[in-house]
């Protein structure tokens, strides 16, 4: 049987470097072993640049590939079978009218509505808000500061409507945030002041939350991060560690809230996410976020053998 080719996409040109994401060695690793994996399952995987790709002939004119234990450069045209866009979510508006183009020609996972709808802060809290913390948008700083005055917590948070990670944002009290220079609009979210671990999971403890990853609606994993001593932040980039969470460990709250999200989410019936949430200091669960480009670094830093192959195997249905 002849091997399906799947391009992983990405924004900017690294063609000159000697090794992608040198930067990020969890990232790799974790896209080095679907390349080694993918080879046993009849999948060649690639990573490009959207840059790279023709949109007349509906090819890669050249790719980076893990093969025999190093990347190489591979100066060929690829066609693709299946385009995975793991391209930043800033990106989502700008090359929105290209993605359609490109998913004319070739299946493009995750659909570019999908990403356009659902990896906008402010987006997830129209269509989420009974779930999720006192949230407003505001677009100057005139809004900003009366949009401070009418927040319930003495913390707020700060997020730009775009990003993961935990990067540009901010949690600090009402005082501190009055004189900040930000770049509008943001999102102002009620700071949740946060249960000591996760509900019902023994052996969590300080600020955590609980991170479910879903392959077509199907749960492929769900993790808690807990950050680092005297951080608010649960984001595995500023610090946070992570422990695998055994799905009969879930609250039936989690899952009956996750499935009041996924009827919406539904509407695209192959989709990759995540869903976040938190708890505050009586146990009550709220959606902080989704993510349209959950990252692999964790899962890999993790070791779960079993459950990467299962990530991979999902994705892998989508391209047969």
């Amino acid at each position: 049987m002849k091997n399906k080719n799947v391009v992983v996409i990405y924004h900017g040109d690294d063609w000159k470097r000697d090794l992608p994401m040198r930067k990020a060695e969890s990232t790799r690793k974790s896209f080095e072993y679907w390349h080694e994996k993918g080879l046993e399952k009849n999948i060649n995987f690639y990573r490009a640049s959207i840059q790279w790709y023709d949109d007349e002939k509906a090819i890669f004119n050249k790719v980076w590939a893990f093969r025999d234990g190093k990347w190489i450069k591979i100066r060929s045209a690829i066609k693709p079978d299946l385009i995975f866009d793991k391209i930043t979510s800033k990106r989502n508006y700008q090359l929105f009218e290209r993605k359609v183009g490109m998913a004319a020609k070739v299946k493009l996972f995750n659909n570019p509505l999908f990403r356009l709808m659902f990896d906008n802060k402010f987006t997830q809290f129209l269509m989420f808000n009974e779930f999720m913390p006192q949230s407003m948008l505001v677009n100057n700083r005139a809004e900003y500061l009366a949009g401070l005055k009418k927040m319930k917590t003495a913390k707020v948070v700060v997020k730009p409507l775009f990003g993961s990670g935990g990067f540009n944002i901010l949690i600090e009290d009402k005082s501190k945030l009055v004189n900040k220079r930000l770049v509008f609009p943001v999102m102002l979210q009620a700071f949740v002041r946060s249960y000591d671990g996760v509900p019902g999971i023994e052996g969590i403890k300080g600020v955590a939350d609980l991170r479910l990853v879903f392959m077509n609606h199907k749960l492929i994993y769900s993790l808690s991060r807990i950050a680092k001593k005297n951080s608010l932040f649960t984001n595995f980039h500023q610090g946070a560690t992570a422990v695998i969470v055994d799905k009969k460990n879930i609250s039936r709250k989690i899952w009956a809230m996750a499935r009041e999200i996924q009827k919406k989410l539904r509407v695209f019936t192959e989709a990759n996410y995540s869903l976040d949430f938190i708890f505050d200091h009586t146990g009550k669960p709220y959606l902080l976020e989704m993510n349209t480009t959950p990252g692999m670094d964790l899962l890999h830093e993790l070791g779960q053998d079993k459950l990467k192959e299962k990530n991979l195997d999902e994705l892998i249905k989508i391209v047969k």
